[in-house]
């Protein structure tokens, strides 16, 4: 509704709001603060102390007292006034007049402020006592204020209820919603003193409450919120849903899937946010690219391709942020870490120190792609710079790939934000500058808008001061923050805003379980199944051995960055197969663990699968393992997983052995022995019945590896500081010439598919350069017929590849992947699936940066057909990195 209707009701509304000030100028729930001392109402205060429970501290005004926020026992919680009241617990205090203290009754925690935040508009909250100054609050009988001892220029304030309705900031354009968030944003800055943008610069900032601005919170959501619960109704949890890790959605090979998923997540954050639990601003997805096996964190990405990662960051990010309201936005989606980042401590390195050396033509055919998908296409309104440097510059002060390249080429409108403690790194790490104020002007002109960290409020102010960062710069860095920060409705009236609305009941729903469930259900790959031992025949076990460490597996199965769940503790693998097939039936034994080589519980696992039909052994990896901060030096099951499956697989029993990881895992000897193996990665809540059911058979597996599996001697061939892609044997399906245990797209399923060309798909056509630059209505197009043919109904990922067989140019990716798509299929049913070949995989970079469709013959890959096109013309340039350096 973009209308004059929706202007006039607009204005209609703002007009309402700002004749109607609230009559009582500290209204309950108002928040107390540390403020400039000017003696006013807001700031007298009548100390009561006439034993328990009758101690507490009042506003002269109106008697409404000190309250610690929902009865809260947390560090940091919040102060505000209430009442009058009898005085419960949370509102009862004792105040010491030669310390200082104002001392809770309930908790015993102290009224103070957090350490370092002694500015005029910081929170007064709880915290532990100390004795420290930033507890100390001295009583002025003269003007009834209690002053802060390490300030006393600053008081105790009941002042946030200073806001949009009230005069005269109603008056001001920021808080005229009727208008457009540039120019609110650009009308704040223009208000904000030099300390308070600096201090709004961080992701720990305090708004600014002089001017009822509130405060810019942030989290994450990789595949689910990562925060705490909120309040449980309608038979949920509060907590909020788990989908797989970004390696399982991936393998799904779904687009719809990614949508729901990104929506469902953004609803749920919404909603958690309204509920005071988390913030508004996640720092997700995470489109790293997968190339090394090793790394800690490929868990947390869509595997090692960077089209189906630009992909899946095009449904992810668009599901979280739904800008299809151009209103507003749900949420702000992060895309993370900006750039070449995979490796987090290796051989003595870490991720803070480690400069990625990285060409040109690497840079634009592979790493950068995603992010490009980014802003390009998902219309991220953020983006992290990450730890590592690259050729040599912090990546965090990399102006050339920040504001020349993503702002400049791609497009980007949004704000650049630090990974946590990124800025100080650039001075303590990398030693690229040796200063705090050359420092600040590294991160701020090098187009990082906001610190995760404190550096920028520790230091940023006297480098402005100095004349090392211009003020110009400090505004247009506040600008990018506060334009997102509008558009995100934070301060508009609820009635505009549809997402204010969402709450509990949109948290954990039957819906949200049930996608985490599909989700968990679709991701599955089937990879070895001899002689059709699965599905399971439930009829025929009469007893199944369920073995292993990962058996009974619960928290595990969430992968990391996840929120508060447990749900996942009722829904693991050994009580969904007990659930299926009755608890009388399956044994369990844990074998061993994942972590050490402690071999004491494999007797006993033997022992349970040689008195049962068939014996399912459940291994893998968790966060001991591979994690932020932690890079495996081994592709191998750690600890005595492999000799608990020697071990059982001698007992001549049937032998399945079900994977639960995120990095792929080099078990020769299992793909090599064991009959049937599956990869269930990290399932997410709903994970351990979604294995149950394609064990026994309630559903066809019908997902694809995300990445290459390689032998487990890869790790002695390539240093994990090696960032090239085709050198020493190349890396990922595309630049790898040794032969994989199994390949990137590799997936079974218990049923059958035929591929056939649709009659309009030619095996050999001719177009031109110019035409293959067009993103819509490609004429290079493929259309398959897929049909189920065997007994069982099943879906079906359809991955499209060009090949480099035809050598269209030398040093080209052996074959790359172009289009997808999953189907879904009954017996002898048939779909047809269209396949358009997009310019940004036929384009391709050479040694010196430019990308360029060329002339040229390309093999295409589907199933096992085969086609070729012809491209002739002049070269088409897409990015030529030559010229844009001359921009820099």
């Amino acid at each position: 509704m973009r209308s004059a209707a929706k202007a006039t009701l607009l204005c209609a509304l703002f007009l309402a709001s700002t004749a109607n000030p609230d009559d009582d100028p500290i209204p309950n729930f108002t928040n107390v603060l540390l403020w400039t001392c000017d003696g006013g109402f807001r700031q007298q205060w009548e100390i009561i102390q006439k034993g328990p429970p009758n101690d507490h501290i009042q506003l002269k005004t109106n008697g409404r007292v000190l309250d610690i926020l929902g009865y809260s026992n947390s560090t940091g919680a919040n102060v505000q006034v209430f009442g009058p009241t009898n005085t419960p617990w949370n509102q009862q205090f004792a105040y010491n007049a030669t310390s200082g203290e104002i001392v809770s009754l309930m908790n015993k925690f102290c009224v103070g402020i957090a350490p370092s935040t002694n500015f005029s508009g910081t929170n007064i909250e709880m915290w532990p006592c100390t004795g420290g100054v930033e507890q100390s609050f001295m009583y002025n009988s003269t003007d009834s204020t209690l002053r802060y001892k390490g300030n006393s220029d600053l008081c105790m304030d009941a002042g946030a209820s200073i806001n949009c309705t009230v005069a005269p900031y109603n008056s001001y354009p920021y808080c005229n919603y009727t208008l457009d968030a540039d120019t609110r944003a650009t009308d704040l800055v223009s208000r904000l003193q030099l300390v308070e943008k600096i201090q709004n610069m961080q992701n720990s900032n305090p708004g600014v409450p002089r001017l009822g601005v509130p405060q810019f919170k942030f989290s994450e959501c990789l595949h689910g919120v990562l925060s705490g619960c909120g309040a449980a109704v309608n038979g949920s949890t509060g907590c909020p849903t788990s989908f797989p890790h970004a390696l399982g959605l991936a393998a799904t090979f779904n687009h719809t899937l990614w949508s729901l998923a990104g929506e469902t997540v953004s609803t749920e954050a919404r909603a958690l946010h309204n509920q005071d639990v988390t913030g508004i601003a996640f720092w997700a997805p995470d489109v790293n690219l997968f190339k090394d096996p090793r790394w800690g964190r490929g868990q947390e990405v869509p595997g090692e391709d960077p089209f189906l990662t630009a992909e899946y960051v095009a449904h992810y990010s668009s599901g979280l942020q739904q800008m299809n309201e151009a209103r507003y936005l749900k949420v702000v989606s992060t895309c993370k870490h900006f750039s070449a980042y995979d490796l987090e401590n290796w051989n003595g390195t870490s991720r803070m120190e480690f400069n990625a050396i990285v060409t040109d033509q690497d840079l634009i055919e592979y790493y950068f792609v995603p992010f490009r998908s980014c802003v390009e296409r998902a219309h991220v309104q953020s983006i992290m710079c990450s730890y590592n440097a690259v050729n040599g510059i912090p990546s965090c002060a990399n102006s050339l790939y920040q504001n020349t390249i993503a702002r400049g080429e791609w497009g980007f409108d949004g704000f650049f934000v630090s990974d946590c403690g990124a800025i100080g790194i650039i001075q303590n790490n990398h030693h690229y500058t040796n200063n705090s104020n050359d420092t600040c002007r590294a991160g701020v002109m090098g187009g990082c808008d906001l610190n995760c960290g404190s550096f920028y409020n520790d230091n940023l102010l006297a480098a402005v001061k100095g004349g090392y960062v211009p003020s110009s710069a400090v505004n247009e860095a506040s600008f990018r923050i506060y334009r997102e920060f509008f558009r995100l409705g934070e301060m508009d009236p609820p009635e505009l805003v549809p997402y204010k609305s969402l709450g509990p009941e949109s948290v954990d729903t039957p819906a949200a379980r049930q996608l985490a469930y599909e989700a968990a259900q679709q991701m599955i790959v089937l990879l070895k199944n001899e002689g059709n031992l699965l599905p399971l025949d439930a009829s025929k076990i009469h007893t199944l051995a369920v073995i292993g460490p990962h058996a009974n597996a619960t928290q595990d199965l969430l992968s990391n960055y996840h929120g508060t769940n447990t749900l996942v503790n009722s829904h693991s693998p050994l009580l969904a197969l007990s659930g299926l097939l009755g608890s009388d039936r399956v044994k369990y034994a844990q074998g061993c663990n994942i972590d050490n080589n402690d071999t004491s519980m494999i007797d006993a696992a033997v022992a349970v699968a040689s008195a049962s039909d068939v014996a399912v052994v459940f291994v893998g990896l968790h966060q001991t393992q591979e994690r932020e901060g932690l890079d495996r030096t081994t592709l191998d099951l750690p600890g005595a997983q492999l000799q608990l499956i020697q071990k059982v697989f001698a007992t001549k029993k049937p032998t399945v052995v079900v994977l639960i990881n995120g990095g792929p895992l080099a078990i020769e000897w299992v793909a090599e022995n064991a009959p049937a193996i599956v990869e269930a990665f990290y399932p997410g809540e709903m994970g351990g019945d979604a294995v149950a059911d394609v064990l026994l058979g309630k559903i066809s597996p019908g997902g694809r590896l995300p990445y290459t599996v390689y032998p487990s001697d890869f790790v002695m061939k390539r240093s994990m500081f090696d960032m090239s892609l085709r050198d020493n044997g190349g890396v990922t399906y595309r630049y790898y010439t040794g032969k994989p245990l199994w390949e990137f797209g590799f997936g079974l399923s218990y049923t059958t598919f035929n591929y056939t060309w649709g009659s309009e798909t030619k095996p050999y056509t001719v177009h031109t350069t110019e035409e293959a630059l067009r993103e819509k209505d490609s004429p290079i197009r493929y259309t398959v017929t897929v049909k189920n043919t065997g007994s069982m109904a099943g879906s079906d990922a359809v991955l499209a590849f060009l090949t480099n067989d035809l050598s269209a140019y030398s040093d080209a990716p052996l074959k790359e992947l172009y289009g997808f798509a999953r189907v879904f299929l009954e017996p002898g049913e048939s779909t047809t699936v269209h396949l358009s070949v997009p310019p940004q995989v036929i384009a391709h970079v050479n040694k010196r940066g430019i990308e360029a469709i060329r002339a040229g013959v390309y093999g295409v890959q589907i199933g096992r057909l085969g086609a070729r096109f012809e491209l002739v013309g002049r070269d088409q340039v897409t990015f030529d990195m030559e010229t844009v350096r001359k921009k820099h």
